[in-house]
């Protein structure tokens, strides 16, 4: 059954909540903006920067901020774009992004204090729900969005599918040694 233009745009709030730069990254992917490329690297950057120690947290209101307005304007973009016509859509995407932004760093310390689980691994299960959920809001594959991150880093020298290798080969033997230490 498919899902309903504002249904899709509230996803892609959630989606820049969680990380602001990446719903209108994938806005302007999926329908081949001009100013895709640029939103990648930005969505790319935030990324690899959220898991800084030195950053902030989400929720400071210099960060909810720019969350809210990305927030209204994905979900502005994506309901104009689609013809659909509803006043409160971009003021209730700000609000859903300000809110993800609020309560993902409750979830996130929650899962570390409760369950153990070390920050880094907390924080790329959140990146991958992101895309996923963002991927499929706007109607794209995450082989699509692998290759347009690609693209889009290739441009700087940065070879994604290598560090995607690299990240991979650091942590694959750090999850099975947990799994074997369950058994």
């Amino acid at each position: 059954m498919p899902r309903s233009t504002f249904e899709r745009a509230m996803r892609l709030a959630v989606v820049t909540g969680l990380k602001a730069a990446l719903g209108p990254a994938l806005l302007a992917s999926a329908r081949n903006r001009p100013e895709r490329d640029t939103l990648v690297k930005v969505a790319m950057g935030e990324m690899v920067v959220d898991k800084l120690p030195l950053m902030p947290n989400r929720s400071s209101w210099p960060l909810l901020l720019p969350r809210a307005a990305a927030g209204a304007w994905v979900v502005n973009e994506m309901m104009k774009e689609e013809g659909v016509e509803e006043p409160w859509a971009a003021p209730m995407g700000a609000a859903v992004a300000a809110g993800v932004g609020t309560f993902a760093p409750l979830v996130r310390n929650s899962i570390r204090h409760i369950l153990g689980v070390p920050d880094i691994f907390i924080a790329l299960a959140e990146d991958y729900v992101a895309l996923r959920l963002g991927s499929d809001a706007v109607g794209m594959s995450m082989d699509q969005v692998q290759s347009i991150a690609s693209n889009a880093m290739s441009d700087v020298g940065i070879p994604i599918d290598d560090i995607r290798h690299q990240v991979a080969d650091r942590v694959n033997p750090v999850l099975q040694s947990v799994g074997a230490g369950s058994m």
